[in-house]
Parts: C-alpha cells; sequence; structure tokens
C-alpha cells in the first residue's frame, strides 16, 4: 500500500540526536494520522549513526534504511533518498534537528490544503549574520535568475509531489539541491507555496555558512540557466 507521505532524512555524524528526532516525528505524524515512510540515510557518517538507523529500521517497517558509504555532499544524500520514497508526497529534512518534526507536518498540510505541486518553509525565527546575508542574497539572485521570489529559497522543510519530483532530473550533490528542485519544479509550471515555519539553532555541530558560498550559489544559478 502506497503511503501517504514520504519524508528523507540524511545524517551525516548525527548519532546523538537520531533517535530523537525520529521519535518525535513519529508521534506528530501519529497524532495527525498520516500514513507515512521514513527514508532514514547514513550519508556516509563516521559514528554510531548506521548501527542506530538499523535498530529503528527493525522495529518499524515504515522506517527504510539507506546506507551511502562514502559522503558525496548533502544533495545527493537527499536525493537518493527522494529517489528511494515511494508516497503521494515525498520530502525531506535535515537531520540536525534545526527543523521541527511538526513543522514537516505544516509543510504537508498546506500543499494538500491549497493543491500545491511544491510547499516549503518560510522560518519565522530568522537568522543573524552571514547566514541572513547570505539567505537574502540567495533569494535576490534568485529572482535575477528566474523573475520569481520565493523566500528563503533553500529553508526546509520541502515536501513535493511525487509525480512532479518523478519529472526532475536532478543532479546537485551540494547543498544546491534546495534551489535546483525549485527551478526545476518552475520548469514543469508548478504551483509552490510556504508557510511559515519554526527555526532552531543546532545543538551539535556548527553552521558552514561563509561569504564565499553566496559566489558558489551564483556559480551554480549560472550553471543551471546554461542547460
Amino acid at each position: 500500500m502506497t503511503p501517504e507521505l514520504s519524508i528523507a532524512i540524511p545524517f551525516y555524524n548525527e548519532e546523538k540526536i537520531i533517535e530523537l528526532l525520529v521519535k518525535e516525528l513519529i508521534d506528530q505524524l501519529m497524532e495527525h494520522k498520516i500514513d507515512y515512510e521514513l527514508i532514514l540515510i547514513n550519508n556516509g557518517a563516521k559514528d554510531r549513526t548506521e548501527e542506530i538507523i538499523k535498530e529503528l529500521s527493525s522495529k518499524d517497517r515504515r522506517i527504510k534504511p539507506l546506507k551511502i558509504e562514502i559522503n558525496q555532499g548533502y544533495g545527493f544524500g537527499v536525493g537518493s533518498g527522494l529517489k528511494k520514497a515511494t508516497g503521494n508526497y515525498i520530502g525531506y529534512m535535515d537531520g540536525d534537528f534545526e527543523v521541527l518534526p511538526e513543522d514537516v507536518i505544516k509543510v504537508y498540510k498546506k500543499a494538500k490544503e491549497t493543491n500545491a505541486d511544491v510547499c516549503k518553509g518560510v522560518r519565522l525565527v530568522r537568522a543573524k549574520g552571514m547566514r541572513k546575508l547570505a539567505s537574502v542574497g540567495y533569494d535576490l539572485l534568485f529572482f535575477f535568475f528566474y523573475g520569481k521570489w520565493i523566500k528563503q529559497i533553500n529553508a526546509k522543510p520541502k515536501v513535493m509531489r511525487k509525480e512532479l519530483f518523478d519529472k526532475m532530473k536532478l543532479t546537485s550533490k551540494d547543498w544546491f539541491i534546495d534551489t535546483e528542485i525549485l527551478i526545476q519544479a518552475l520548469q514543469h509550471k508548478a504551483k509552490i507555496t510556504s508557510i511559515e515555519t519554526t527555526y532552531k539553532h543546532r545543538e551539535q555541530g556548527r553552521s558552514n555558512v561563509k561569504f564565499s558560498t553566496i559566489f558558489e550559489f551564483l556559480k551554480n544559478l549560472t550553471k543551471s540557466k546554461l542547460k
């Protein structure tokens, strides 16, 4: 039987929070009576991620493990997980707990209520400093290249119709996959909507946003436009 919603979650050395994140997400899905499938991705982690994912999947048939031996980037992990997803709607969130499980439900419900092909989060609590500057820069560059204003284009979670994803030919192996999904959605004349979500500062690890990422984003946008 086809699940209602599939969510792919890539984990890279996040052993301390995997079980809590998955538990809270399942609690939310059960509370809202959503038939689910979770794709838990070991994105080349070097800690106990693989062991934890195996244990979780052994206890719940709706949890599908996916192991990537060598990390090839965030986007490769997300894309690999989405390809394995079978739900009518499929989406993804980060494995670092910056995205709250209840927001996955909000985004999914907004997509269904508005008959949207893609729905994404827009963070209520904005980042500061370099992260904020980069976010605004990404949105402005995207508007310049594609003439469509989409606030916080890289924000998550994102949920889309499976039939739309199947038309996409995603190639990004890095974080540009967030933008590439929206670019290809526009190319397929998909309806895109958004809903406010909550931003939670990561408790493990750290952000790697630098000023140079804006130029990297510009380079990726240029390549996408020329395809």
